[in-house]
């Protein structure tokens, strides 16, 4: 996976998120810290919160493990290269 495809898939996890987030009113850092916590178990019992929360958590985990492999790539190509590549035909 390039690093382009790579942050088009982040920025799509963003906006979905984005949605929680409004919705529930914390970031989803935060909401992820609760939930590891066992801060929400109280909506467990909550149908129609629990199957949101479930898709929330997966969504943002998702997110995490690509933003991992974001810092890994990036890590392994220096930053003024992959915007050299990705301006290759304004260079050419």
């Amino acid at each position: 996976m390039s690093l382009s495809e790579l942050l088009k898939d982040m920025r799509q996890l963003e906006a979905e998120l984005g949605r929680f987030e409004i919705k529930f009113g914390v970031k989803s850092q935060d909401f992820h810290a609760a939930m590891m916590r066992g801060d929400l178990e109280e909506f467990d019992a909550l149908d129609e919160y629990r199957m949101e929360f479930i898709e929330w958590l997966a969504l943002y985990e998702t997110w995490l493990s690509l933003n991992e492999k974001y810092r890994q790539l990036i890590a392994r190509q220096p930053v003024a290269l992959q915007i050299k590549v990705n301006l290759e035909p304004a260079y050419a």
